[in-house]
């Protein structure tokens, strides 16, 4: 393993594809340029319905997070080969669960007679 992490000029590797709504519908394997140093992935999401992932190789990545109205975008860098593999970034249907469990307690709490 340590020969193959010290192959001189081999390229970075990164997974690359374009507004995919499924992690695995992600894995395709791009040898990026000599001047692509990193790998990105960004997230799309729109009003908690739907995601929307993209992958590639960067030159310059810059680490993003915006929020919008119906939506949020979120940007990630790395530097390893293949480092984009997942898209654990997303972890919104945690949030969801956490919400959720969160507002049940909280009914529980507030008393079965106000319900």
């Amino acid at each position: 393993a340590a020969a193959l992490a010290l192959r001189p000029g081999t390229a970075l590797e990164c997974y690359s594809c374009k507004a995919r709504v499924s992690n695995q519908d992600c894995q395709r394997v791009q040898n990026c340029s000599h001047s692509e140093t990193q790998c990105w992935t960004e997230h799309i999401r729109a009003v908690g319905v739907l995601t929307l992932i993209s992958k590639g190789c960067s030159s310059h990545c810059v680490e993003d997070s915006q929020n919008y109205y119906v939506g949020k975008k979120n940007i990630t860098c790395c530097s390893t080969d293949l480092c984009n593999a997942s898209g654990a970034h997303a972890l919104q249907p945690a949030t969801v669960t956490l919400a959720l469990l969160t507002a049940l307690g909280g009914l529980l709490l507030w008393g079965p007679g106000r319900l």
